[in-house]
């Protein structure tokens, strides 16, 4: 990249952009006024005049042991060091604030240092902040260090720490290496920029001890051309210096921490300034533009702008031009954006724009295209309202050769649309890409040791071509017929060519067509529908209005092998007006096609059409012909039906012809056991339709047969039960259980009438009666019938009808049922007998839904039953209650205690009730129902469907909390791949989030548990079910819970106990600020303190576009645009359009400088009209 006069590295310019550039200054940093210092040589030259010890050329090469012998001399070469090194008036020059703001602008600052003024410092001081200061010997640690490192000691310290003389330097790099130590380090983790060195200087020479061969290191310098700088490992990046000038070097870092802490904005109308001119030649602007080329948010701001064929012609020579012809690579979200912004940019601007149409089509008509750019162009061509023009053609073209493989709705779609009239030829060649034929998987119906089939279909969707014929094409006719009859041929014939190369033998068009014409039977169409719908519709159109050339056309149908177009033969024939029917029957028997299966139905429509209309001979002849019967085939054998089919058909059409009838009478006679099929002209026919279980009789009229004579009434209904059940419509033996239940849902006591008249195995009616007294108002009909419909129950055979009398039980008191049978002492008693002792199976049988298997079984039955049992008792009480009566509760025991399928069922309907009966009886649900939630049992799958059932349809209160609960349910936290049921785990995080909110007591003791031992799904549900419970309350109320627990929990989250936030649970607490709005200041601050986004479902910003954002418009934008930095840019959703309400108000209610950070990263989620709102 260049910036000024200096062209830096890409890699340096991303070390600095991502925080891992460490800016090492050397003694020429600090040379220029006002610092004015002299560098290591000059220093000690100036120390050896002041002692009259001039060092000679020779000492100057090793300035380090000159300085060395003068100490031995006795000389304090330390302190004179620091006096010449801290003159007078000597001050930070204007590369040491370049080089602090370079370092400052990405966070965080590092600089390592050899010199011993403190010019460094105090320019990051004036410019910035406090700046943090490490001098040696006390350095921190090379790989995890910020601030200013004084490697060789500073001014800031007593003199005898500086490094200067060959003792020093021994000392720092060799004997303790204290220096060694911390360079080795830090050229292993960061990326190193050497500012204000030679390769000749003696700090150099140390340095190349620590630098080694490799490593990520470059250096500043006016004299590039050295080889020695590769020697010591460093790539040397050149600067200018003209008149001894190095000015080039201030202006190039200057301008490099300008543009590194410029913002989206500030790139924004740089990018706009340049490409409103003719592409640059200044190399700086050359190197910028192609910087944000290849930025994925400064591409926006180039596409936005730069709109004229200058600037499609220098795109073109960058790399990330290609990216319209080469996919990125998989996972790469930089190459996805950019070729996602460059290729809408160029279909939109130059494919799609006539004036620079031409310069597009040469860059992009001889390679190849990516997926996104073809679909960019179709999409741009489909919305087009006007048809294709000229200087579109060819793009349209292009576009169907360079077709992606498969179908693409786009182009079936384009195909219907009627612009097409206006240009036939385009609309052939569209069609013809839509309809030519392609393989795709077929049904195997072998093993999968065999080759796999394959079947042929077309390109286009049936439904978008047979629209595309009926709207486009079809009013083509009058100009067209011949040229769209060829088509059709084409297509067809290249579909049987490519299907008897994949699978020989098999017609793939005319299997599915049962008729050339409309037929009913040709519903469910597929796309070759079309191409013989095309065919026929032309041949017609042609047999009218040019019947010799129509005639031709049939010739050559009739002589190729494709069935379907001898098919179409045949219907045209049958169609011509030009021919006799005497003509058209010989022309059948002169290609021999009576007898030809593949043209049955066409044969038999032209024999229909014709026959009447024919002389005696012509009649005479076909029925010789059908007399000798199908020509004999390779393989295949005759049968006899065949012949009968067709003298059945002529026989149909033409009655009174006598010998036609004693043919028919003759075959019908040798084959007594043949009948007419409904359709003979057809090969196949389906039929479909609903079955629909008619009645029957109607209650009333059953219930009139019951009371004339019971036994009569029920013998008619026996009828039905060998009626064919899959008939379509009329009476079946599900309507007559049907009509039963309904008469004795209306009449209970018919009931008790046709009972004494059962057979044995009348199961099916006793479950009749059943269902019928369970939906009948007994109560209403006489006092004593529910007592006698339980006694007569109870006669029954209860194992063929337990699982409807335990429904009828079950039920009881509902609206639909409303009998209260667990008001009876003889409906306890049937229950008890009911229970089942050895399995049964319900009508549900599910391993995911325990519960849903329970409500529809025997056994989870009666659990309801003795629930509503002890319901009643509990009420009929009232305060004289004490507990379970002792008949109920060994009941329930004996459901808790029963092994097997029977004894789960009916604990999950217990544990569904857990609340209830620890109000009813609290001892009792202690000692019997809570151990079913217990994890300490062996029976983990058993618990596991207990949890499954109770999270999803139990109920808890602060009393079940305290008497355990709550303890199992934070030890369900560690149970999730027991559980397994990710919907039961959710709502496990849901409940948590009640109990913390709703609760009387504080979730303080147990929060560090959810935290550490629930899974992210959990925390997660947990953390967004507390923010609608906080949204859901009065804001007093959510004060009050802020102040029981949310500031300490959230506090600690922040500071990592008991553990940090994850990015999910950042950006799903950060809801939360909505609901406290008492403490809004604070809890946004708290959002700002870990990394978090917006999330699609937060409902955040649709939250914030109806409040009242301007009172506290800082708050806001600080809090928005810290969860938008940390959304990702890849799908953006509806972000752009809830900001562009939001930031308005944010505007109204605080400045542009306030407002700016949102807009900033606005831009960067790709809401390009960011600036304007």
């Amino acid at each position: 990249m260049w910036i000024r006069q200096v062209e830096v590295p890409d890699e340096l310019v991303g070390a600095a952009r991502d925080g891992r550039l460490v800016i090492f200054v050397g003694a020429g940093a600090s040379r220029d006024a006002p610092s004015s210092l002299p560098d290591f040589k000059q220093l000690v030259t100036d120390i050896g005049t002041q002692v009259s010890s001039v060092p000679t050329e020779l000492q100057l090469k090793r300035p380090d042991v000159f300085l060395g012998d003068l100490a031995d001399m006795g000389v304090n070469v330390h302190a004179l060091v620091a006096k010449a090194i801290d003159p007078p008036g000597s001050a930070p020059n204007r590369l040491h604030h370049a080089i602090m703001s370079l370092a400052a602008v990405h966070p965080p600052l590092r600089v390592v240092t050899t010199n011993y003024d403190q010019h460094l410092e105090i320019a990051g001081r004036i410019d910035h902040s406090d700046v943090e200061v490490f001098r040696a010997p006390a350095l921190p640690i090379g790989d995890d260090f910020t601030g200013v490192i004084h490697l060789h000691g500073s001014l800031g310290q007593h003199p005898r720490h500086l490094v200067v003389t060959d003792a020093d330097f021994g000392h720092a790099y060799l004997r303790e290496a204290w220096a060694a130590r911390f360079l080795e380090r830090m050229f292993s983790v960061y990326t190193v920029l050497f500012i204000g060195y030679s390769h000749g200087d003696v700090v150099m020479q140390y340095l190349a001890r620590s630098l080694g061969r490799e490593g990520r290191r470059y250096v500043l310098t006016d004299d590039a051309g050295s080889g020695a700088w590769a020697r010591l490992g460093l790539t040397a990046i050149s600067y200018p210096v003209v008149e001894k000038s190095h000015v080039a070097l201030a202006d190039a870092l200057e301008r490099w921490a300008e543009l590194t802490a410029w913002g989206r904005l500030d790139h924004r109308r740089r990018i706009a300034a340049l490409v409103e001119q003719e592409p640059p030649s200044i190399p700086e602007e050359i190197s910028y533009l192609e910087r944000a080329l290849a930025h994925p948010d400064h591409v926006r701001f180039f596409t936005e702008s730069a709109t004229t064929a200058a600037w499609l012609q220098w795109a073109a020579t960058r790399p990330e031009f290609t990216l319209l012809f080469t996919p990125p690579p998989t996972g790469d979200s930089v190459a996805e954006a950019l070729s996602r912004t460059l290729t809408r940019w160029f279909i939109d601007n130059f494919a799609c724009v006539a004036e620079h149409s031409p310069a597009a089509l040469r860059l992009v008509r001889d390679r190849p295209w990516t997926v996104q750019t073809w679909e960019a162009l179709v999409h741009r061509l489909f919305a087009q309202k006007e048809p294709i023009e000229d200087w579109q053609v060819p793009w349209l073209v292009i576009a169907l050769h360079r077709a992606p493989e498969g179908r693409h709705h786009l182009l079936d779609m384009m195909l219907a649309e009627d612009r097409w009239r206006a240009r036939p030829a385009l609309a052939f060649t569209l069609l013809a890409h839509r309809t030519n034929p392609i393989p795709r998987a077929g049904l195997d119906l072998d093993s999968t040791d065999g080759a796999p089939r394959f079947e042929v279909t077309l390109t286009g969707e049936e439904y978008w071509l047979t629209e595309a014929w009926k709207n486009v094409f079809t009013p083509m006719l009058t100009d067209h017929a011949s040229d769209l009859l060829d088509l059709g041929v084409r297509q067809i014939r290249a579909t049987y060519r490519l299907a008897n190369l994949l699978q020989p033998g098999f017609d793939p068009i005319g299997f599915g067509r049962s008729a050339i014409e409309p037929h009913p039977q040709d519903e469910f169409r597929d796309p070759h529908d079309m191409l013989i719908d095309a065919v026929r519709d032309s041949l017609e159109h042609l047999l009218h209005a040019e019947p010799q050339h129509a005639a031709r056309q049939i010739d050559l149908l009739t002589s190729g092998p494709e069935a379907v177009l001898r098919r179409l033969a045949v219907h045209g024939w049958r169609l011509r007006t030009d021919a006799t029917a005497d003509a058209k029957v010989r022309w059948v028997l002169d290609q021999d096609l009576v007898y030809d299966l593949d043209l049955q139905h066409e044969v038999y429509l032209l024999l229909q059409d014709a026959l009447p209309s024919t002389e005696p001979g012509t009649r005479e002849q076909l029925l010789t012909t059908a007399d000798l019967g199908p020509s004999p085939e390779a393989g295949a054998t005759d049968s006899p039906y065949r012949r009968y089919n067709l003298l059945a058909w002529l026989h149909q059409t033409l009655p009174t012809d006598p010998r036609i009838t004693a043919a028919f009478n003759a075959v019908q006679r040798a084959h007594s056991d043949y009948q007419t099929r409904e359709h003979p002209d057809l090969n196949m026919y389906m039929t479909s339709g609903f079955v629909e279980d008619a009645e029957p009789f109607s209650p009333d009229e059953l219930h009139s047969s019951i009371t004339d004579d019971p036994a009569a009434a029920l013998a008619r209904l026996r009828e039905f039960a060998t009626a064919d059940e899959l008939r379509l419509t009329g009476p079946t033996w599900t309507g007559a259980l049907a009509a039963m239940r309904g008469c004795v849902a209306r009449h209970p006591l018919d009931g008790i009438r046709v009972a004494g008249h059962l057979l044995i195995d009348d199961d099916e009616l006793r479950g009749a009666l059943i269902r019928g007294w369970s939906a009948a108002q007994l109560a209403d009909a006489d006092q004593g019938l529910p007592d006698q419909v339980i006694s007569l129950i109870g006669t029954w055979d209860l194992g063929s009808i337990r699982s409807q009398a335990a429904t009828l039980l079950a039920n009881g008191g509902q609206a639909d049922h409303p009998t209260r049978w667990h008001d009876l002492a003889s409906a306890r008693d049937l229950a008890r007998r009911l229970w089942p002792q050895d399995e049964v199976t319900g009508n549900v049988v599910s391993d995911s839904d325990t519960y849903l298997e329970a409500i529809n079984h025997p056994a989870g039955d009666l659990a309801q039953f003795w629930t509503k049992v002890t319901a009643a008792e509990w009420s009929r009480q009232g305060d004289r209650w004490a507990g379970l009566m002792p008949l109920i509760e060994t009941e329930l025991d004996r459901m808790i205690d029963q092994p097997g399928r029977n004894g789960l069922l009916a604990r999950c309907v217990l544990i569904a009730s857990l609340r209830f009966y620890h109000g009813a009886a609290p001892e009792w649900a202690r000692a019997r129902l809570l151990p079913l939630l217990s994890w300490a049992s062996d029976d983990k799958k058993q618990v596991a469907a207990m949890w499954r059932t109770f999270l999803m349809h139990g109920q808890y209160d602060d009393s079940l909390l305290r008497a355990g609960l709550l303890d199992s349910f934070l030890t369900t936290l560690e149970h999730e791949s027991d559980v397994n049921d990710e919907r039961a785990m959710e709502i496990l995080g849901r409940q948590m989030a009640a109990i913390a909110v709703r609760s009387d007591d504080p979730p303080t003791p147990w929060l560090p548990q959810l935290t550490t031992k629930a899974s992210r799904m959990v925390r997660l549900a947990w953390t967004r079910s507390v923010g609608r419970q906080l949204r859901g309350i009065e804001a007093s109320e959510a004060h009050a819970q802020w102040e029981r627990w949310i500031e300490r929990y959230w506090r600690g989250r922040v500071e990592s106990i008991p553990r940090p936030f994850t990015h999910d649970e950042a950006s799903a607490i950060a809801g939360w600020v909505l609901g406290l709005p008492s403490v809004r200041a604070e809890t946004i601050g708290l959002v700002e303190q870990a990394p978090a986004g917006l999330e699609r479902d937060d409902r955040i910003l649709g939250a914030l576009t109806h409040l009242d954002l301007r009172p506290d418009a800082s708050l806001w934008a600080r809090y928005l645009a810290h969860l938008l930095q940390g959304t990702p840019a890849d799908e953006p959703w509806m972000i752009c359009h809830h900001l562009a309400d939001i930031v308005p108000a944010l505007h109204d209610g605080g400045s542009r400088e306030v407002v700016s950070p949102v807009i900033e990263q606005a831009l960067r989620l790709g809401c390009s009209a960011a600036p304007d709102w």
